[in-house]
């Protein structure tokens, strides 16, 4: 007796059985599903830790939203009658400048509110020349209504408020010059500073002017609550005195000292008042998904003057105009992953089309797998939708199951353990590898169960294969000039990533049509000769049609890929050095004070020092530009010093440069923003003085981040500025073999403790470690490795669905004598000239493609240069990424071949008898 078997239950055995090439696809997709999804998980990562990166690392001069007033102070309340001893509280003078504050913070736009700390203001009146001792003594008195939050006192006592006004004196008979006191006003001084001024507790020091004085009484010493607070960088010199000591005059030391806050009101100060406000910027508040949100509000917040007080209330601020240099920050970290999307997009391109063609190889496989089963059941009354609903039983077993898995883990590990985020369009990629085997499947399904005819017969091209290259072919011209006509755009672009694809397609077009001509020039040369492997091979390999597009494509896109990520390598790593070098100009850079001719002439005589030379502060002047006169900055230097010390490297000159005097116009370097100013006219002068420029430097320079600048020689500064004035940057250059460790204490010995040192090494290295250039550098290998693992998948499924006809041309070898080594032979034919020429094809192409990049993307965030880095090619990294994919591939099809003889011979790929 016979038992019946149910439809569920032969379904079942069916998907049970020959799973192999099944399993080939759901390992694929699971694969490529969990790279798809973890890709923006990656990228998102990257673009936070390089915003935190920067943010993190900046002075809170620069990440604060910062208003400098020079000559401003709070409007004051009247100072009353003569007479008037009452002082006056620090919320009658401070509250109202304080409430307008808080009203500019709180109207901002979202989410500047959240971000911003209530504001801090400090008014400031320098320039106080103590009158007992007015060539080395000066004083500066700070007003800060909340300064007693950031000192503690040491000894003494806080200072009481000034009186508004003190009685004025009687007259002195017939004399009109007697000394008129202003005001009274109780300090308090840091222990440093008092003790360099040599001022003790309940000691007077005289400021103002002699026949209308300002008394300051010292009453207590303080020290910080918190050196290393924020607060000190925006409130300087206060906690140690300002030193200034050019060798031309006697050495002049100015302290800041904390006087109440209400004694703002005090009168008879001469000094430059000047008032600083800052809201202090909480930068961990600030992720990757509101960037450009806070860009925007920050924007608007410096835009406008924003109004605080009416003229009707007298002199003082009537608006404040802020600046936030940390908007720059945010704005490079942005267009850092925005850059890095673009460049990820078109190296990605190629491979999403190599693993689209996989895929349709890998449903071959599933495909041959089925035939015989699919052609019995087709022969016994299945009809076409049947065949269609179990293949797409078996497409979702292989693809929806493995692409939600990869997903979900990909999903799971980037958020709960990197912290990543995902939104619903990053799972987009996913849905479509789920749904790509089952469509696959279900198109071919009807092939599946017909008569598989005679392939390799027939192979002539049609008209067809010549209107696809034909159009593929025009798509890639169009996309290559719209790319160059139109620009780049930033972020994804859908024209810059498919560029890349379409020219690796038309290389794979020319490699097919160009490598069968070789191969029948073998072919015909071993027709004359002894053996048969070669002349089978080679007969084999043009009449194959296995041996197609897929492959060919793999390869071009593989190879291509390792040299293009090679090639880019050696670009960001050239523009890096390149970059860290201009900033130096030097061996070493030493900033952080104010350098004298002395000085600089002790370092030279320092052992392992070969050259120095100094640049001075940036000098205001103006520049006349044929009648049109513009602001500019001025940099003195010593021509001939500074050519010897820079060398041949990057740096304040041009290559070949110097701003020697020649006897004629005086000689100028000029930044790349002051070029464009001047443009074609030679009717320049600089100061007053007739100028030619000599130079243009584009590119980072080693007095910082500059636009508008002018370099001269220090033979001209008289003459342009009225001074020589003090070098603030010192350029060394070191003997050979030495480096700066070995001088440091040496230099440091001569300059100072106070001083900072910097060398290209250093530099590159802090930008070779940001996030940024690190997500970059990896992201560029593990393209290369995805390329190798698809290159060694289409190549292994090649030899695969090309296995029954090798299997029948061996079994006639055999037959005749041929040995056991045929095998390998005929396989190696079948895939040897193809991966050849595509290899060599690759290798051209990917030469080619990081133009396209580096005329598309802008590279300039990653290396911090406003110069793009150019095309490099670096042996040895274009070695590791050439070499390691040619290994990679090698091995993984090494690998994939021994699994798929254990999976033929348990029958998972069984082939079948041609008709």
């Amino acid at each position: 007796m016979t038992r019946r078997v149910s439809t569920r239950a032969l379904v079942a055995h069916h998907l049970r059985s020959r799973a192999g090439g099944s399993g080939i696809v759901a390992a694929l997709v699971l694969v490529l599903s969990l790279l798809a999804t973890a890709a923006p998980i990656a990228l998102g990562i990257v673009g936070d830790a390089a915003l935190r990166a920067r943010l993190d690392g900046l002075p809170a001069a620069t990440r604060d939203v910062v208003s400098q007033n020079p000559g401003g102070f709070p409007q004051l309340p009247d100072a009353g009658a003569p007479g008037s001893e009452t002082p006056y509280s620090t919320e009658e003078v401070w509250g109202p400048f304080e409430a307008a504050l808080e009203g500019i913070r709180a109207d901002a736009d979202a989410p500047l509110p959240r971000i911003l700390e209530p504001a801090r203001a400090v008014t400031t009146s320098s320039d106080n020349q103590v009158l007992e001792s007015p060539r080395t003594r000066e004083v500066t008195l700070a007003f800060d209504p909340d300064y007693e939050d950031e000192i503690e006192i040491v000894e003494g006592r806080m200072p009481e408020a000034a009186a508004s006004r003190l009685p004025a004196p009687p007259p002195e008979p017939g004399d009109e010059t007697t000394p008129v006191l202003q005001s009274r006003i109780e300090v308090v001084l840091s222990t440093d500073t008092a003790d360099e001024l040599e001022w003790g507790i309940g000691e007077i020091r005289t400021v103002g002017l002699p026949v209308r004085p300002v008394e300051l009484v010292l009453v207590g010493l303080f020290e910080p609550v918190d050196a290393d607070s924020a607060y000190w960088q925006h409130v300087p010199s206060v906690l140690t005195p300002k030193v200034f000591d050019d060798g031309n005059g006697p050495r002049k030391l100015t302290g800041t000292a904390f006087a109440h806050p209400a004694s703002l009101v005090a009168e008879g100060l001469v000094g430059a008042y000047a008032t600083v406000v800052w809201y202090a910027t909480d930068a961990d508040a600030i992720s990757r998904d509101d960037a450009e949100q806070t860009v925007a509000a920050f924007t608007r917040l410096t835009s406008v003057s924003h109004t605080i007080a009416s003229s009707s209330g007298g002199p003082g601020i009537l608006s404040l105009r802020f600046d936030a240099d940390i908007t720059g920050e945010i704005e490079l970290a942005l267009a850092q992953e925005a850059s890095t999307a673009a460049v990820m997009a078109m190296l990605v391109a190629g491979p999403i089309g190599v693993a689209v063609a996989v895929l349709v190889l890998g449903c071959r496989l599933i495909l041959e797998g089925r035939r015989p089963s699919l052609r019995l059941l087709s022969a016994r009354g299945a009809s076409t939708g049947q065949l269609r609903g179990l293949l797409a039983v078996e497409g979702a077993i292989a693809g929806a199951v493995p692409a939600v898995l990869g997903a979900v883990v990909a999903a799971l590990v980037g958020t709960l353990v990197f912290g990543g985020s995902l939104t619903l369009a990053g799972f987009v990629p996913a849905l479509l590898l789920a749904l790509a085997p089952i469509a696959i499947l279900v198109v071919l399904a009807p092939s599946a169960a017909e008569r598989q005819a005679r392939a390799d017969l027939g192979t002539r091209g049609s008209r067809l294969r010549l209107i696809a290259e034909g159009v593929i072919a025009g798509l890639a011209a169009v996309a290559l000039v719209l790319l160059f006509i139109r620009g780049y755009s930033d972020g994804v672009d859908l024209l810059i990533a498919a560029t890349p694809l379409l020219l690796a397609l038309v290389a794979c077009l020319v490699t097919l049509r160009v490598y069968p001509l070789p191969l029948r020039a073998v072919l015909g040369r071993a027709r004359a000769s002894a053996g048969a492997d070669a002349f089978l091979g080679a007969a084999r390999a043009l009449r194959e049609p296995s041996i197609g597009l897929t492959p060919v494509l793999a390869l071009v896109v593989g190879v291509s890929v390792a040299v293009s990520s090679g090639i880019l390598l050696s670009a960001l790593q050239s523009g890096v050095t390149d970059t860290a070098r201009a900033q130096v100009g030097a061996d070493v850079r030493i900033t952080g004070g104010t350098f004298t001719r002395d000085q600089l002439d002790q370092l030279g005589g320092v052992d392992g020092v070969a050259a120095v030379t100094g640049i001075s502060g940036a000098d205001p002047t103006t520049i006349d530009i044929d009648g049109v006169k513009r602001a500019t900055s001025v940099f003195v230097v010593d021509a001939a010093d500074l050519s010897a010390v820079q060398g041949d490297g990057p740096g304040m000159l041009p290559p070949g440069v110097s701003l020697e005097p020649g006897g004629g116009r005086m000689p100028i370097v000029v930044a790349g923003a002051t070029a464009d100013l001047i443009g074609d006219t030679d009717k320049i002068d600089v100061g007053g003085v007739d100028a030619e420029v000599v130079g243009v430097t584009r590119g980072p320079v080693p007095v910082g981040v500059r636009e508008n600048w002018v370099a001269l020689d220090s033979s001209y500064a008289a003459d342009v500025l009225g001074r020589d004035p003090s070098d603030r940057t010192v350029l060394v250059r070191l003997d050979d073999g030495v480096a700066l460790a070995d001088v440091q204490d040496d230099l440091a010995a001569v300059l100072g403790d106070a001083v900072t040192f910097a060398t290209p090494d250093g530099i590159a290295a802090g930008i070779e470690s940001g996030p940024a250039v690190q997500g970059v550098r990896w992201a560029l290998l593990a393209a290369t490795a995805v390329a190798a693992l698809l290159s060694a998948l289409a190549i292994v499924m090649t030899l695969a669905l090309a296995s029954a006809a090798r299997a029948r041309v061996l079994a006639l070898l055999r037959t005749l004598g041929a040995p056991r080594r045929a095998a390998t032979s005929l396989a190696l034919w079948e895939i040897g000239p193809p991966a050849i020429a595509a290899v060599v094809a690759g290798t051209l192409f990917g030469l080619l493609v990081p133009l396209v990049v580096l005329a598309a993307v802008d590279l300039r965030p990653f290396t911090g240069s406003s110069v793009a880095p150019a095309y490099q090619v670096d042996p040895g990294i274009l070695l590791l990424t050439l070499g390691g994919f040619l290994a990679l591939a090698v091995l993984l099809t090494a690998i994939a071949l021994f699994v798929s003889r254990r999976i033929r011979a348990a029958g998972a790929l069984r082939t079948v008898e041609e008709g």
